[in-house]
Parts: C-alpha cells; structure tokens; sequence
C-alpha cells in the first residue's frame, strides 16, 4: 500500500517539477534522503523496504517552499522519521504524522524559510530560492521572485484568485498543492484501489462548500 501511495504522489511530483523547476526536485531529495538515512540507522532490520520512510520524506517535501535550502528539509525528514515515528516503536505506533511533525519542526526552527513562496516562473534550471545553502550559513541573494499565496491574497490584499489558476496550480504555495486538479486525480486512484474510503475528503469537501456558501449568502461583499 505504501508504494502505491508513492506512485501516486509521482504526478504530484511531476506538476511541482513543472511549476517550480530544479528546486522541487532538490527539495524533495533532501527531505526523503533525511528519512531514508535515518530509517536505515536507526530503525528495525528490513523496516526501510515498507516504504514508509519514503512516503514520510516525499510527503514532508510536498508540504515545503521550492526555495528551502536543501540541509533544512533533510533535516525535517530526518526529524520527521526520529521523533515522528521510531520514537514510539515504529511503524503503527505513531501518535502523530511524522510528515507532518517534521513539517511543524522546521516551521518552529525556520520561521522565515517556510513563509517565503517563490512565484512559479523561470527555467526549469534556475532555482527558486537558497536550495544550495550551507548548513547555518547565511545564505547568498538569490534573484527570485517572492509573491504570496492565495491563501495570503486573500487574507492580507481582499483579492481572490481565479478558479483556474487554482485548478491548474499556477500560483505560489507548497511543492504539492498548488495544483488541485492532478491531486484530486491521484486521490481518485487511491479511491479505486481502496487504500483510502473516499467518503472522507468528500465529506470535507461538502462540509467547506456548504459553510462558505452560507457565508456567502449572508454577506457576499465580505465572503
């Protein structure tokens, strides 16, 4: 099941490459390197061979800027897969998503790297932020362009984004969610296979549209 989840994510990885470039892959080696290595150490005989090392850094990368140094995600994946998952005994004993866990740590430790989004323009070659960055190094201007997300548009400038961009995924965020429309295919398949009971995102998706529809109809100026 962990493999199939990994194919998956491979088009999700795929659009974040077309989006943001070299970085995205960069940012995802990083992060799934720092979960493999330590999985390898410091986990159980044949535990690396589950792929739950590999998820936990794909998906962690998936929740990072393309701009984030490289040493910074390696060491979330590596925090992601120690503290997140070993810690309690591996595999089923987690209380909590080592994903994510990592991605709160280096939110925590990183405040200003993980809150800077590159807009998604350039060559696939020019690189979106300080991904070369030596460890505790400040690092070199790098010439990118910053812009903020829609999420960011929305709360600080009162300004929506298209639909389309938002389907398509041209606009700034995190590795894996700019593009809403290659994820709800990859969550389909994964609906198809039954690894996941698709009543769950449909139920949250309903209950957001319904919310936001109300809001809406109350005072449609403001929402």
């Amino acid at each position: 099941i962990m493999w199939h989840v990994v194919l998956s994510l491979v088009p999700v990885l795929v659009a974040a490459g077309y989006f943001f470039g070299v970085s995205a892959l960069l940012v995802t080696a990083a992060a799934t390197l720092g979960a493999v290595v330590t999985e390898a150490v410091f986990g159980q005989r044949r535990t690396l061979w589950d792929g739950s090392a590999a998820i936990t850094g794909i998906l962690l990368a998936l929740t990072l800027p393309p701009g984030l140094p490289m040493w910074m995600a390696f060491v979330g994946g590596a925090f992601a897969i120690g503290f997140g998952k070993l810690i309690f005994g591996g595999l089923g004993q987690n209380i909590f998503n080592p994903a994510l866990l990592g991605r709160a740590f280096l939110q925590a430790a990183f405040p200003v790297a993980l809150t800077t989004w590159p807009v998604p323009r350039g060559g696939f070659w020019q690189l979106k932020g300080d991904n070369l960055a030596l460890p505790f190094v400040h690092p070199h201007a790098v010439d990118v362009v910053t812009g903020a997300t829609p999420l960011g548009l929305m709360k600080f400038d009162h300004a929506g984004t298209e639909l389309t961009r938002l389907v398509l995924g041209v606009t700034g965020g995190s590795l894996g969610e700019t593009s809403g429309l290659v994820i709800l295919l990859c969550g389909a398949y994964l609906a198809a296979r039954n690894y996941l009971n698709w009543r769950t995102p449909a139920s949250i998706f309903l209950t957001v549209f319904l919310c936001a529809q109300v809001l809406h109809t109350i005072k449609p100026a403001r929402f």
